[in-house]
C-alpha cells in the first residue's frame, strides 16, 4: 500500500491532489558577502491546509505537487540536507525527492547554487558542494522559524551524481585529489567532453581545494545516489564516519562495479543497486516535449529517453529505500 501511495502522488494531476496530500514550499536566499556565490534553498517541509499546485518544474521537467508558503507543521522534524544533479544541472532538478521526503515527515532544503558559466567554472563544482550544503546547513539553523523546526539530533545529507559525491564528503568521506585530477585522462570521467570544449584540463587544477576535509559534524546519515567520481574515495580516506547508503542505478558490469568498491573501502556504507534503472532515473519525470526541446536546445535527449510511468516506478523505490535507510539511522 505504501509503494502504490507513492506511484499514486507521482502521476496524480494537480486538480486532484488535495493539500493534505501536499508538502509546504518555502524559498529561503543565502546571500554571499563577497557576491560570487549566492545561493537559494527550496524548502519542502510537513505542513496542512493551503491550494496545492506544481511547482519547481520547467519546460524539460515535471514539478511535484506542493503549497508555496503553506505554514509549516510544528515538528521538530529530521533535516535532509538535498544535493541533487551534476554540474549543470536546472535549478529544483531534486525537487520530487524533496516534496517526497517532507511527505514523509522531513524538512527538506534542496540547494541550488548558480550554474557554473563555464568549463572552468564547473571544474570547481566537485568541492563547491559540499561547502554549499554546509552554508545551507547553517542558514537554516540560524533562521528562527525554521530552527525550532528541526532535531538537531537528526540531520542527513542526500545526493544524486555529483550531489552524491558531496553527501559522501560532508558524511566524512576524503576525495583523492589525484583520482579526480586524471579522471578524464581516458575520456570517461563526468563531463569530460564539455571540459576538453572549454579547453579545461583537469590535471592542472590545484589539489588543496580537493583534499580539504568536507566534514559537517552534525551530519548524521548520507545517501548518495550514482555518485560521481566513485574511484575518489579510495584508500583510508574513503571511510564515511557516518552511515552510508550508496544507490547504484542499473545492473552491475561485468568488470569494475565503482560503488561496490567504494562500499567495500568505507566499511561504515551499505549498497543497494537498481538493477532496472537507467543513468539518468534520478532526474524528475519529463514532460511530453522534454526530449525535443533537449535536442533543440543543444542538451542530451537521454534525460528524457525513459518514460513517465517506468521513471516514477523508479522514483518510487528510491523513495522507499531513502526512508527506509533514514528511519533506521534516526532513531
Amino acid at each position: 500500500m505504501r509503494y502504490l501511495r507513492l506511484l499514486l502522488l507521482v502521476f496524480l494531476p494537480v486538480g486532484s491532489v488535495s493539500a493534505m496530500d501536499a508538502p509546504g514550499r518555502a524559498i529561503l536566499p543565502v546571500a554571499d558577502p563577497q557576491g560570487e556565490r549566492e545561493l537559494s534553498l527550496s524548502l519542502w517541509y510537513p505542513a496542512s491546509g493551503g491550494s496545492a499546485q506544481g511547482v519547481g518544474g520547467n519546460a524539460v521537467f515535471r514539478g511535484p505537487i506542493a503549497v508555496p508558503g503553506a505554514v509549516a507543521d510544528a515538528g521538530p522534524f529530521p533535516l535532509v540536507l538535498l544535493s541533487h544533479g551534476g554540474v549543470r544541472s536546472s535549478p529544483d532538478s531534486g525537487a520530487w525527492l524533496g516534496a517526497a521526503l517532507a511527505r514523509s515527515g522531513h524538512i527538506a532544503v534542496e540547494v541550488n547554487a548558480p550554474r557554473p558559466g563555464s568549463a572552468r567554472a564547473g571544474a570547481d563544482e566537485i568541492w563547491r558542494r559540499p561547502d554549499d550544503l554546509a552554508r545551507a546547513l547553517e542558514a537554516v539553523l540560524g533562521d528562527p522559524k525554521w530552527a525550532q523546526r528541526i532535531d538537531r539530533n537528526r540531520i542527513s545529507a542526500v545526493g544524486f551524481a555529483l550531489g552524491g559525491t558531496a553527501a559522501l564528503a560532508v558524511a566524512g568521506g576524503r576525495i583523492d585529489p589525484d583520482a579526480v585530477l586524471r579522471s578524464c585522462r581516458d575520456m570517461t570521467g563526468p563531463d569530460c567532453a564539455w571540459y576538453a570544449a572549454g579547453d579545461v584540463a583537469l590535471e592542472t587544477l590545484a589539489r588543496a581545494p580537493l583534499a580539504r576535509d568536507r566534514r559537517i559534524p552534525e551530519v548524521s546519515a548520507a545517501v548518495a545516489i550514482a555518485p560521481e567520481y566513485p574511484d575518489a574515495f579510495s584508500g583510508e580516506g574513503a571511510a564515511t564516519e557516518v552511515p552510508a547508503l550508496v544507490i547504484a542505478l542499473g545492473p552491475a558490469t561485468e568488470t569494475k562495479d565503482a560503488f561496490a568498491e567504494v562500499v567495500e573501502r568505507s566499511g561504515t556504507a551499505s549498497l543497494a543497486r537498481l538493477p532496472d534503472a537507467g543513468p539518468f532515473d534520478a532526474f524528475p519525470l519529463c514532460t511530453p516535449k522534454g526530449a525535443k526541446i533537449l535536442s533543440q536546445e543543444g542538451g542530451d535527449p537521454a534525460l528524457c529517453a525513459t518514460s513517465a510511468q517506468a521513471r516514477g516506478t523508479v522514483h518510487a523505490t528510491l523513495v522507499d529505500r531513502i526512508r527506509s535507510f533514514l528511519a533506521r539511522t534516526e532513531k
